[in-house]
């Protein structure tokens, strides 16, 4: 059994994307999963938004009370292991950003939905999967589209 994996996958931070969350916790062997919830939110050009709003405004606006309360209780299903889930916002879809980010966060594995349709709940949203899969061939960590 692996010790620890962190698992990046790609989130429109709503309800229904959890299935696919639960699914991989249940999938992985490790004793330890940190699981990376991404969301794709190209930054803004405006002063405004860059000034005044951060990442915890923005999370906070994406993601629902329904969906926080989700995670919470996936969290209690797998209290055996240890398990955490954290959001973050993927700035955008450059490949060598996108590299850096796997490698600064330490991602063990990314895992894509192959069948997901994510809402797309501001302006600035960008499918995080399908810039990940155009990288498939130029990362170290495999990519499962499942």
């Amino acid at each position: 059994m692996a010790k620890m994996t962190r698992i990046l996958i790609p989130s429109d931070f709503t309800v229904d994307s959890l299935y696919f969350v639960r699914q991989s916790i249940e999938a992985s062997s490790a004793e330890e999963v940190d699981v990376i919830l991404a969301y794709g939110n190209k930054s803004s050009t405006s002063a405004s938004e860059l000034i005044g709003i951060g990442m915890e405004d923005q999370l906070d606006e994406l993601q629902s009370d329904a969906f926080l309360k989700a995670c919470e209780t996936i969290c209690q299903r797998f209290k055996n292991r240890k398990l955490t889930i954290y959001a973050d916002i993927i700035r955008t879809d450059n490949a060598n950003y996108l590299q850096h980010y796997l490698r600064g966060a330490g991602v063990n594995e990314i895992k894509i939905p192959a069948n997901y349709s994510y809402q797309n709940k501001n302006r600035n949203f960008f499918d995080v999967g399908k810039a990940l899969r155009k990288l498939k061939d130029h990362v170290l960590h495999p990519i499962l589209v499942t």
